[in-house]
């Protein structure tokens, strides 16, 4: 079992779905999505956020996105301790 496939697979199918844009060589953050980056970089620095969905997309497709992501967590956690790496975080 490769350990990092769920990550590329999570990866390569929110590029399928328009996650960036333009020409090999010269991708692009896909516009709506550049906000929802810069929340997660003050999250990441310490800020806060608040989220709010205007429009619902396509249930199917987020629960899809939603398992892709979780499977992509368990293997990252999977390769951590199979490394013999145990991340801490301090909140």
């Amino acid at each position: 079992m490769d350990l990092a496939s769920a990550l590329g697979d999570y990866i390569l199918r929110t590029q399928e779905l328009g996650a960036v844009e333009g020409a090999r060589g010269a991708l692009e953050i896909n516009p709506a999505l550049r906000p929802v980056l810069e929340a997660l970089h003050h999250v990441l620095a310490g800020g806060e956020v608040e989220v709010r969905i205007t429009r619902a997309g396509n249930p199917d497709l987020v629960e899809e996105l939603g398992r892709r992501a979780a499977r992509a967590i368990q293997e990252a956690n999977l390769l951590h301790l199979t490394a013999g790496i145990y991340p801490t975080v301090t909140v």
